[in-house]
């Protein structure tokens, strides 16, 4: 507004000005006309009738003869007395006026969008610049300077998903924002022993529990021998392998879970290591070290079912219950046996039986020309001799 007022101001200086010089011609033309009147009022007028021209000192005025004398002014003979100055006011826009030095006659000037002024005509939409930028209109399909998501959702869009919000978002889980949705449930079987996994409810992913003697429970790895208090006592006349040699190794453990692991993916129950039966097993598998030799008949005529009897495995005598029996040798560890006798027809159905619900397994090294030999067991039932 300050550059308006100004150039109003230049518009008053210079109507002043014009004024003023108006004055000044009329004050001219005034002197002009007392100075003729007084010459004329000095000197007589003279008359030559010869050739019709009347002559005189102070004689009437002349349009055209190059001097402004009385009774010419710029409005009747701007050849003598020149151009008229602009008269601001006049209704009329004369040369020299403008929209600036006369708005009166030429009118006012058109908004200039760029000069720092919002002037009539101009608006936020048109001249930002001047008049400054226009309020955000949500629902104007625009997303606008001042809108957002999360204030106007229906021209910006909706918000994506942000982890942290205490809010579990479509595209969250509790895979990748445990904050808002939760922590994921623990998964047996995905080798991560989780919250909520243990020993006993996920060994696949926790690893078999360590036995505890004296807890009143008879554990894998506890026998008659070695934890009377848990498995109760041994039977004086039990026979196969020794206390020593019956619990089951790291290697006979890591079988044991291979061979649930594939029960459970056949739809099968688990088996569970049965402590007379380990004796048999151990038993047989030393004894075919030891004497050289590989069959499922020891050399003394004894059968499979006739070995777990002697261990005290009371269904192996006659036998009362389903039973079988694999035997292997040269492998040592119990993903290599597993595996071979998982890719033999016989052995592998016997491992899936669907009748055998405990396990004996026996693994002997160090001798023999196999170096290392297996014999698996399987029971129909459960007895106190397994604990």
């Amino acid at each position: 507004m300050r550059s308006r007022s100004h150039a109003l101001l230049s518009a008053a200086a210079l109507l002043v000005t014009s004024l003023a010089i108006g004055a000044c011609t009329g004050v001219i033309g005034e002197v002009g006309e007392d100075e003729n009147n007084a010459s004329g009022g000095q000197g007589g007028g003279s008359t030559s009738g010869g050739n019709g021209a009347t002559t005189g000192s102070g004689g009437g005025s002349v349009c055209g003869d190059a001097s402004c004398t009385s009774g010419e002014t710029c409005e009747n003979c701007e050849g003598d007395c020149g151009a008229c100055a602009p008269t601001c006011g006049n209704q009329a826009c004369d040369a020299s006026e403008t929209c600036v030095t006369c708005p009166s006659d030429c009118g006012p000037c058109p908004a200039v969008c760029g000069n720092a002024v919002c002037e009539g005509g101009e608006t936020c939409l048109a001249c930002p610049g001047d008049c400054g930028a226009c309020p955000a209109s949500c629902g104007n399909q625009t997303c606008e300077a001042g809108e957002d998501c999360m204030n106007c959702p229906g021209d910006c869009g909706a918000c994506p998903p942000m982890c942290g919000n205490q809010t579990c978002e479509a595209g969250e889980t509790c895979m990748n924002c445990p904050g808002d949705c939760g922590a994921c449930p623990p998964m047996c079987g995905n080798q991560t022993c989780e919250a909520g996994e243990t020993c006993m409810n996920c060994p696949m992913d926790c690893g078999a529990c360590a036995p505890v003697c004296g807890n009143q429970m008879c554990e894998m790895g506890e026998d008659c021998m070695n934890c009377p208090g848990d498995c109760g006592m041994c039977p004086p006349t039990c026979g196969g392998a020794g206390p020593a040699t019956t619990s089951l190794d790291a290697e006979e453990q890591s079988f044991l879970m291979l061979l649930n692991q594939y029960r459970a993916q056949n739809g099968l129950a688990a088996v569970t290591a049965c402590t007379s039966l380990n004796r048999a097993a151990q038993g047989h598998s030393e004894d075919m070290r030891d004497k050289n030799y590989f069959s499922h008949t020891g050399l003394n005529g004894s059968t499979p079912w006739e070995r777990a009897c002697d261990a005290c495995y009371d269904n192996g005598c006659g036998p009362k219950t389903a039973m079988a029996e694999n035997i292997a040798a040269g492998n040592a560890t119990g993903q290599s046996t597993f595996t071979q006798w998982k890719n033999s027809a016989g052995h592998n159905a016997n491992m899936l039986g669907s009748a055998f619900k405990v396990i004996g397994i026996g693994r002997a090294t160090g001798g023999g020309d196999f170096g290392v030999y297996w014999t698996t067991v399987f029971g129909g039932d459960s007895e106190a001799s397994c604990n």
